[in-house]
């Protein structure tokens, strides 16, 4: 059977590193003594806590993702794993939903993983190996009525990660959606459920993202759906 390495010998990108699972996935990863390279508007500012390459990057604007690789380009020649965790959520009826919300919903949760995801995919081309792991939800698997533009991303989301699986298949990388279920997070700012507090943790998630990293590359995980517990 074919092994990965050690995660110490791993190089990961994590976008959106800077709060909510993103922030969660890079603390747990830093304990496995992973090379981490960390992209999100706001990271250079944040509080975290241990070393890691920390570059801002803005994932709806083009220019700052292609910026940012060029950055970690000068830091390392390897990605072995790129986690794009950036998303932000949206509960309204689609009678209230502005112009402005449908950009910003699209731009964050779809367009700027296409781009993560191609820039990492060019890189792992030329070395034959990697594994793109994308963030969804399971709004990206089942209609909800109070997130249709969010839905929309969602589901843009896994038909994107579904079709670069196909094509990076035969070039030896590994492409694995996540769809979790409801987290404690900032998603819900505004809208709390009266149950938030049931919902899973970032951390939670984290340590099944982990994993699916350390799953042994004979191995190629399509998918995970992350339902909350009893």
């Amino acid at each position: 059977m074919s092994q990965n390495p050690s995660l110490k010998s791993k190089h990961i990108v994590v976008v959106g590193a800077s709060s909510g699972l993103g922030k969660a996935l890079a603390e747990q990863l830093s304990k496995e003594g992973t090379a981490l390279y960390l992209l999100s508007r706001s990271i250079e500012s944040s509080d975290l806590e241990f070393e890691a390459n920390k570059i801002n990057c803005d994932v709806t604007d083009s220019e700052s993702i292609s910026n940012a690789f060029k950055k970690i380009d000068r830091l390392t020649s390897q990605i072995d794993v790129l986690v794009n965790c950036a998303g932000i959520g949206l509960v309204k009826g689609l009678e209230a939903t502005t112009q402005e919300d449908i950009e910003r919903i699209i731009a964050t949760n779809l367009t700027g993983t296409l781009y993560t995801s191609q820039e990492g995919y060019k890189r792992m081309l030329e070395k034959k190996s990697g594994h793109i792991i994308n963030v969804s939800s399971t709004s990206g698997l089942r209609a909800r009525p109070d997130e249709t533009i969010y839905c929309a991303s969602k589901w843009g989301l896994r038909g994107f990660t579904e079709s670069l699986r196909l094509a990076a298949t035969p070039n030896k990388i590994r492409v694995t959606g996540i769809y979790p279920g409801g987290m404690q997070t900032n998603f819900w700012k505004g809208s709390e459920p009266k149950n938030l507090d049931a919902f899973m943790t970032p951390s939670d998630i984290a340590e099944q993202i982990v994993n699916v990293i350390k799953t042994p590359t004979s191995i190629s995980p399509a998918e995970v759906v992350i339902e909350r517990g009893l």
